[in-house]
């Protein structure tokens, strides 16, 4: 039997094997094979049905609403949401809003941006954030930004806001001067912080923003005192090397591999600046009675922008 002349109990069978491990994407498809009789039961079961630790048959019921451009089902959606108190429904959910959000930016029109910016701001989900991120629309930036610090979502808002470069750059160097919602400073921004200014050094600034930015090269954070460098060594002049240069040598034992090779490729970059300052800087310490150890990052750093100079202490025992 085609599937356009399913009957209802066939359709609603159908909507039951949303379930199923096995059979669960077949039904999709089945679904939306039945065109827009289809809509109805799975509106109805969308928007009716509880919330359950399970996500899969609701989140397989808003893809088949997707396919069949029940944009108004999936706006109902959003706009009937209300927050499950169980933390474990909670988290279920959040995959229906995710998957709800990537059905609805397959048809953009302001109406939809509208409902995806006001569930973002309710409660941010992956997929609310990607989905935003299609818009290329600088009124969600601010949501963006915000969510920065929540670690389920960074990684999807980074990808959206680097959809909108220049207003990621106007947003960012704002921010850095604390007039925005999305602060930049204190215990609970580190992870805004990092994000933003890691952000800024791929979409770039103006020297008149550096003022803003300096400080952040002398925080407790290797990956965010290595994002500012990259923005510091593009916008300034030799006169601000040094300073940059220092600041990297200096969080060099607090960073991971990653970012001491990040570190050892902006000394190659400014080879000159480095060496002096590696030089002064080793001179300084081993007259304190420091030795030089390849255990640390920073003596290794040192000696790399010293082309190998450096020699480790040795104990000779005397006969």
């Amino acid at each position: 039997m085609p599937s356009s002349q399913m009957s209802e109990q066939q359709i609603e069978d159908l909507i039951e094997s949303l379930g199923s491990l096995k059979d669960g994407d077949h039904a999709i498809d089945m679904l939306v094979a039945c065109g827009k009789k289809g809509i109805p039961p799975l509106s109805k079961f969308l928007l009716n049905g509880p919330p359950r630790t399970i996500s899969h048959p609701r989140v397989r019921a808003a893809r088949a609403l997707g396919e069949l451009g029940a944009c108004s089902t999936l706006i109902a959606y959003f706009k009937q949401y209300v927050r499950p108190p169980d933390a474990a429904v909670l988290f279920a959910e959040d995959a229906v809003r995710s998957a709800v959000a990537r059905e609805l930016a397959r048809y953009p029109s302001t109406e939809v941006f509208r409902v995806l910016l006001d569930a973002a701001w309710d409660r941010a989900t992956g997929g609310l954030v990607l989905a935003l991120g299609e818009f290329h629309r600088p009124e969600a930036v601010p949501l963006l930004f915000k969510v920065l610090e929540d670690d389920l979502c960074r990684g999807d808002a980074m990808e959206s806001l680097r959809k909108l470069p220049e207003a990621v750059r106007q947003f960012g160097v704002l921010s850095a001067r604390g007039l925005t919602n999305a602060i930049l400073d204190g215990p609970g921004a580190i992870c805004r912080r990092r994000a933003t200014v890691q952000l800024l050094s791929e979409v770039g600034v103006s020297p008149q923003d550096w003022p803003d930015l300096r400080k952040y090269l002398y925080v407790d954070d290797p990956a965010t005192v290595v994002a500012v460098a990259k923005i510091g060594f593009a916008v300034t002049d030799e006169t601000d090397w040094p300073g940059i240069l220092r600041a990297l040598f200096m969080i060099a034992d607090r960073g991971n591999s990653l970012q001491e090779e990040e570190i050892e490729e902006l000394i190659d970059s400014h080879p000159n600046a480095s060496k002096q300052l590696a030089a002064a800087i080793a001179a300084q310490r081993q007259s304190a009675g420091e030795q030089p150890h390849w255990l640390s990052p920073f003596w290794r750093l040192l000696n790399h922008a010293l082309g190998g100079a450096l020699e480790p202490k040795t104990h000779h025992r005397s006969k």
